[in-house]
């Protein structure tokens, strides 16, 4: 069996979250396009949803500067530590992480004049109870600015785990296969009803790509990107009886697309929402 089908992932490593800057290609593509997007004013209350290790919030806290007051948001105590020590080691006063969840946030009616969420809300349990949490706290006026990564995301990967699953007879894991694709990553369409009908007008919509590139099956499944995010809930939907199977055919075509065609490419669609609180 493989070794990354070894590896198992706890949220709580502080090890792994004192090396999460080793990831910067999968949040700066989307980082980037919700930077343009921004408005810079000052005066203004700026709240992220999904902090993480502080991007793209002590950014924007450097970038609109004093005058504005920053809150961080993410569940994940250990991360938020870490954002911590950025936020001191620079000295921004004005910035603060909290340890909760979006779906409650803990903050008064209209209080916010800009929110912003860097591929972190299809990452919550109620996609459509944290939009309507962001429309009580934000302002009427207020801009809403969030990327999400959309249904497409790595198709090439799961073009190939779905047609290993026909083949081997493994029914239920195609269905199980969907309803995590759902669960992360809903429809355009559905995100952008759930926006309009929580309180928002969507005042533009701006799609992007980008691809991740390996050389062959073992350099991408060892990438801590995808070892670490990707591959703990690939396995997840499989029979641990016949994991080490699947992953075998799986990377022999992955291997042979590579040796076709000189690398393996993972697409990641995604959009940038502007939107306004109505």
């Amino acid at each position: 069996m493989k070794s990354y089908l070894d590896h198992s992932f706890n949220i709580e490593d502080i090890e792994l979250a004192s090396v999460l800057d080793e990831l910067p290609l999968w949040s700066a593509p989307f980082g980037l396009s919700l930077l343009e997007t921004v408005r810079m004013r000052k005066n203004i209350n700026v709240l992220d949803i999904g902090s993480g290790t502080g991007f793209p919030l002590i950014e924007l806290a450097q970038r609109l500067g004093e005058s504005c007051n920053f809150y961080g948001v993410d569940p994940w105590e250990t991360v938020n530590y870490r954002s911590r020590m950025k936020v001191n080691k620079y000295n921004l006063t004005n910035v603060e992480i909290i340890t909760g969840s979006a779906e409650e946030l803990s903050f008064d009616d209209g209080y916010f004049d800009l929110v912003v969420s860097n591929n972190g809300i299809n990452n919550v349990s109620d996609f459509g109870k944290v939009v309507k949490e962001i429309a009580r706290v934000s302002k009427p006026g207020a801009q809403f600015v969030f990327t999400v990564n959309l249904e497409d995301t790595m198709h090439e990967f799961y073009d190939v785990l779905r047609s290993v699953l026909e083949e081997t007879g493994h029914k239920k894991e195609i269905e199980l296969v969907k309803e995590q694709i759902y669960l992360k990553r809903k429809p355009l369409d559905e995100i952008k009803n759930i926006v309009s009908s929580s309180g928002f007008k969507i005042e533009n919509i701006h799609n992007s790509i980008f691809k991740l590139r390996f050389s062959d099956a073992a350099a991408m499944f060892n990438h801590s990107l995808i070892k670490y995010w990707f591959l703990p809930s690939w396995k997840n939907l499989l029979n641990p009886n016949s994991k080490g199977m699947i992953f075998d055919m799986i990377e022999k075509r992955l291997n042979k697309d590579a040796a076709d065609c000189g690398e393996i490419k993972q697409s990641i669609p995604f959009i940038t929402a502007d939107c306004t609180k109505k």
